[in-house]
């Protein structure tokens, strides 16, 4: 009983969730609005009159040769109602899209301020799918907004241009309207939980199209898990597909009533109305007409409804989106103002650090720590254990990346707080296992152009990749040569630590050799402190520390003397 009270509250608050985003970003200037759709609608509304007054005298007005001001009061009303309705149309569209470009910013925003744990936890689908398709929708409907409002105008102009010639004619019509209302009402519970059921089988199947893309390889090799895949894609479709077809029906069914419900409109005008009132052949005619002008505006109402319907669903999924981030923000009690970054530090240390992964009900949690650590600065430093040790967790933990659940991080001595944390994220940059190679060179704006290209002939990519203006010329490229260019960026930033996961495993010999011989004693000369994660024993030698996780506890390798380092 509660469920159901709960979800319509929930679709009783949709109802203004588009006035609430579009408000939020600009102000809406709803009396110039008001004025304008009254004016459209009163201008339609008098096209209405002057021809049935033409069509009623048009004997009379020849005869005495008032035709071509009747033309002209006729063009006058036209150009008024093409004026004030293209005001409108280009206003609501201004102010929409005014209000979506806001939308996109915060929304922009407030992922960039979310902790990695929180994105990983609400998925990148989601927020992808509601920052693009989402925002899409709500645009989309700007017109709507104005095409329904100047409906509504005319409807209201129109039905007093029919209750001033018959009150009777005017009663009838309104029953009639307020008939087909009522049952439109009673079917938009239904509409709404249907167009929700549809959005989330959307989103199961934008998942399941990442999985096949980002996992294809795997899929390729895998029969079986391609047949899982391809079944659990076309579940999810045939879900979507009797949602969406159960909610067509249903507009279906609005829009046919609403036809229904002007041929009813105007039978009345011609069997019922005369019958309760005595009215003449000319009043029965000019209500009739006016009935049937009334089938443009109403259609584009009924026919709004789900665009409308599907603009409030994508606002409602917007704002939840935007709830849940915030919430999230406000448990880790972050805040977003700048931070200064650090230039360098002399000792980082971890006490006590922990860290537990969320797992499924029923599920042996996976727990990294507690791990007392400490590195000081322009050492190399050399992470070596199996999968599923915890070496990615541990980074994450190290750089700030992961909030510890227990324990500290003091830097030069001094504990780590909310204030401090970004400053101190800024100490690190990072080619992951999993990188993403950005195209353009964000953040790196001092570096002089003959840097940039005596790097890029050391990473051996020249013959491959220029920059120019900050960006690559391509990053259509394999892989191991794509980690080349993210080694680029990097070393650009000119962190003081540097963090490199499985960065050589995809080099060839040649190269693997040149980055442990080269690159890392480069990068200490200049005074960086680099730690590697890597399994190639060829180069241990290299490094000044070697550390190994093994069931998330981090040990010293007793192969090399720790030197620097310290566990």
């Amino acid at each position: 009983m509660s469920v159901d009270k709960d979800h319509q509250k929930t679709i009783k608050d949709s109802k203004m969730v588009l006035y609430d985003l579009i408000s939020r970003n600009i102000t809406v200037k709803k009396r110039t609005f008001a004025a304008l759709g009254c004016i459209s609608g009163l201008a339609n509304a008098l096209v209405l009159a002057l021809i049935n007054n033409v069509a009623e005298n048009i004997a009379d007005i020849h005869r005495e040769n008032h035709i071509l001001y009747y033309l002209a009061l006729f063009s006058l009303t036209i150009a008024i109602y093409g004026l004030t309705q293209h005001r409108l149309m280009t206003k609501a569209a201004k102010m929409v899209e005014q209000a979506i470009d806001g939308l996109r910013v915060e929304l922009f925003e407030c992922v960039r301020h979310t902790e990695l744990a929180t994105l990983e936890k609400i998925g990148k689908e989601k927020i992808f799918t509601t920052l693009s398709k989402e925002l899409q929708t709500i645009s989309q409907s700007a017109q709507l907004f104005v095409i329904i409002g100047q409906s509504i105008s005319l409807v209201f102009f129109t039905s007093m241009y029919i209750a001033y010639h018959s009150f009777v004619a005017f009663i009838v019509l309104a029953v009639l309207i307020m008939l087909g209302g009522s049952i439109h009402r009673l079917r938009a519970d239904e509409i709404q939980k249907n167009m929700q059921q549809s959005f989330e089988s959307e989103n199961k199947l934008i998942q399941r199209l990442s999985d096949l893309l980002d996992g294809f390889k795997e899929v390729k090799l895998s029969v079986p898990r391609a047949d899982d895949l391809e079944y659990e894609f076309a579940m999810d479709s045939a879900r979507a597909k009797r949602s969406k077809t159960k909610t067509q029906t249903l507009f279906a069914s609005d829009f046919i009533l609403s036809q229904i419900s002007f041929f009813a409109a105007t039978g009345a005008m011609v069997f019922i109305v005369p019958v309760l009132s005595h009215v003449y052949t000319d009043v029965v005619i000019k209500v009739t007409t006016a009935s049937l002008f009334l089938i443009g505006p109403i259609t584009s109402i009924v026919g709004g409804i789900p665009i409308f319907t599907a603009a409030s669903e994508a606002g409602q999924n917007v704002l939840a989106l935007e709830k849940e981030l915030q919430s999230e923000q406000e448990k880790t009690q972050h805040t977003k103002s700048a931070h200064a970054e650090l230039a360098t530090f002399e000792q980082i240390q971890l006490s006590g650090a922990y860290y537990q992964h969320n797992r499924a009900p029923g599920e042996h949690a996976f727990v990294v720590g507690p791990i007392d650590f400490q590195l000081q600065r322009g050492k190399i430093t050399f992470i070596t254990g199996g999968n599923g040790s915890g070496k990615t967790t541990f980074i994450r933990m190290l750089t700030g990346l992961y909030e510890l659940q227990a324990g500290k991080i003091l830097l030069d001595g001094q504990q780590l707080n909310e204030t401090s944390l970004q400053g101190y994220r800024s100490l690190f940059t990072a080619v992951f296992s999993d990188f993403h190679l950005f195209k353009q060179l964000y953040g790196i704006h001092d570096t002089k152009q003959q840097e940039i290209d005596e790097w890029l002939a050391f990473l051996e990519m020249n013959s491959k990749v220029s920059i120019v203006d900050g960006q690559f010329s391509t990053v259509d490229l394999s892989s191991g040569q794509r980690k080349r260019l993210a080694l680029l960026s990097t070393i650009l930033e000119n962190r003081p630590v540097y963090i490199f996961d499985e960065w050589a495993a995809d080099q060839d010999p040649i190269f693997r050799r040149k980055f442990y011989e080269q690159v890392l004693p480069r990068l200490k000369a200049r005074g960086n402190t680099v730690i590697a994660i890597t399994h190639d024993d060829t180069y241990f030698h290299l490094a000044d520390a070697h550390l190994k996780m093994v069931e998330g506890q981090l040990t010293d390798n007793n192969d090399i003397v720790s030197n620097g380092v310290s566990s």
